[in-house]
């Protein structure tokens, strides 16, 4: 056999044959053999694996497209237009949903004018089209809050606190003007020896000053002048006593008579604050006829008594009463 790459290349046709090794000999010798071209293509739809394109075709399934000349089996061209139920295409019309040329029913263009109203506590944003319709957002005034409208303009202001003032002693920081600080402003350095002073400084109290006297006053008595370095001394009268105790205090105690009590024929009306003593069952001269000297006192005894005492020993201004 000659060797096959020296062969020239050309071209081939349906007519020309290739040389090839025919497995399919029942002698199972696989001879070589020559095989057509013409009959190689007509054994590749019968392999399977493959085929040859004999129509290509497109349908429309919304209805807005119109096919032609679909499928192609030999050669051609597929036409594709738009679905038109009626009407024209022109500048001024437009394709409808139900596939007509037609003009669109609002051709004049909408315009829009925004203004405000009040409504209540609120404001309404109204927007207004030129076929009337309106459109509105309100506006609803919450705690401290308060909003107007006039000319179309709106304001909101708050009713709560809008600014924080200073004075001589409270200073403010606003510069973070939602939440200010409040401080005193006062100058120097507060610690547990400094004090504000009048002049909104903090200032250490200076040492010194003086009392040059001053006067002491009583019920009775004229008033005093105690001058400085001298001392007042509180001493007790008849029946007071006076102590001296921490811090810096005088106890006056009442060391007389402190209390009253009464035996018997006497009878006090209490026994501390202002008493009164009296004696009910005691007897008294309440007429002196004589200018002879009065009963000083009463005995009530017996006969047996009265004679025991015998007479010379018998008391001087004494009424004896037998019983």
């Amino acid at each position: 056999m000659a060797i096959i790459y020296s062969y020239p290349s050309a071209t081939p046709t349906t007519a020309d044959v290739v040389i090839g090794t025919l497995l399919s000999d029942d002698s199972g010798e696989n001879p070589t053999k020559s095989f057509s071209i013409a009959d190689i293509i007509g054994l590749v739809p019968a392999a399977g694996t493959g085929g040859t394109v004999t129509s290509i075709g497109l349908t429309n399934t919304d209805g807005f497209l119109t096919i032609g000349n679909s499928p192609i089996t030999t050669a051609g061209n597929i036409g594709i237009d738009l679905f038109t139920s009626g009407g024209t295409p022109s500048a001024t019309t437009f394709y409808r949903g139900d596939g007509q040329w037609a003009t669109p029913p609002n051709t004049t263009p909408i315009t829009y004018t925004i203004g405000s109203a009040t409504n209540g506590p609120n404001i309404d944003i109204n927007l207004t089209d030129s076929l009337a319709g309106v459109s509105f957002v309100k506006l609803i005034s919450g705690t401290s809050i308060v909003a107007t409208s006039s000319n179309s303009e709106i304001t909101i202001s708050s009713t709560a606190v809008s600014s924080i003032g200073t004075s001589t002693f409270i200073g403010v920081n606003a510069a973070d003007p939602l939440i200010p600080i409040v401080s005193l402003s006062a100058t120097g350095t507060p610690d547990a020896t400094s004090y504000l002073r009048g002049d909104n400084t903090w200032a250490t109290i200076a040492g010194g000053g003086s009392m040059s006297s001053w006067n002491i006053t009583a019920d009775t008595g004229t008033p005093e002048q105690v001058d400085e370095a001298e001392t007042v001394t509180i001493v007790g009268g008849t029946g007071i006593t006076t102590a001296v105790a921490a811090t810096n205090t005088v106890t006056v105690t009442n060391s007389g008579v402190t209390s009253v009590t009464a035996t018997a024929p006497i009878v006090t009306s209490g026994a501390t604050g202002a008493i009164t003593l009296t004696a009910p069952d005691v007897l008294t001269n309440t007429a002196q006829v004589s200018a002879q000297a009065t009963i000083t006192s009463v005995i009530s005894l017996t006969a047996a008594e009265y004679a025991a005492i015998g007479a010379g020993n018998y008391n001087a201004n004494t009424l004896y009463v037998v019983i």
